[in-house]
């Protein structure tokens, strides 16, 4: 039984023969220039991705600090103010868990050591 090689199991099943044909499908279907469609939540994350890179706000670093280190880890209201909305509603859904402490803390990291502008604004 030692002597038995190591690249098929019980079943007689082989996984390096499985990727090496999905490779060889991908391959194929580059070469008709097939082209799958992501998930749907791929899509969304993509799209939202896009979305807070894009959507960017200039707040009052003052106010946002302040909501959040008052009731931004319980509320997410700093998020709401910086027209985060999805991201302040995730925060209203898990406040019991303790991550919306957690990434209020980053959030905190985050605006402290930034300069504001003259006016006041900081730029999320």
């Amino acid at each position: 039984m030692a002597e038995k090689q190591h690249t098929q199991n019980e079943q007689g099943f082989n996984p390096a023969h499985l990727i090496e044909l999905e490779e060889e499908l991908n391959a194929l279907k580059k070469e008709q220039g097939i082209v799958e469609k992501p998930a749907w939540w791929q899509r969304l994350g993509d799209w939202y991705a896009d979305w807070s890179t894009n959507h960017k706000t200039a707040v009052d670093r003052k106010k946002y600090i302040r909501l959040a280190w008052t009731c931004g880890w319980l509320c997410g209201s700093h998020r709401f103010y910086a027209h985060k909305p999805i991201l302040g509603t995730l925060y209203l859904l898990f406040f019991w868990t303790g991550i919306p402490f957690a990434m209020t803390l980053i959030d905190l990291m985050i605006a402290l050591p930034m300069v504001p502008d003259e006016n006041g604004k900081i730029i999320l």
